[in-house]
């Protein structure tokens, strides 16, 4: 496999040229670069590392919105209903806002892992 230019490689994974090249800076070693700008070439090496990194989706949290139900056994969280989601999920509430918040309307995130989806509050 031959060097590649590097727009090339960013039309490849649909990715804009400047996440690219900043994603380039961060993780390849100098020798997998040559060229400065649009005309940045990449190194044999230097492209199946590129791929590994360009291929990872981003965790960006869903975020929704729901009305407090009541507080769950555990004082951390309080059930929520979101009619997004159409049902009620425990959200982790911060310490601050323990006890004062059923009833009222909140913007909370999903976060999906391994394990599933947690919530937590969000300003």
């Amino acid at each position: 496999m031959p060097k590649i230019r590097l727009t090339q490689l960013a039309e490849k994974y649909d990715v804009p040229f400047e996440e690219a090249f900043e994603i380039v800076k961060e993780k390849l070693p100098e020798d997998q670069v040559t060229g400065k700008g649009k005309l940045t070439w990449i190194g044999e090496v230097g492209q199946e590392i590129l791929e590994n990194s360009m291929m990872i989706d981003e965790i960006t949290p869903k975020h929704y919105v729901g009305q407090i139900l009541s507080e769950c056994p555990n004082d951390r969280y309080n059930y929520t209903y979101s009619k997004e989601i159409k049902k009620k999920v425990p959200v982790l509430i911060p310490a601050r806002f323990r006890g004062k918040m059923v009833g009222k309307t909140i913007t909370f995130e999903g976060i999906e892992d391994g394990k599933g989806v947690t919530y937590r509050f969000v300003k």
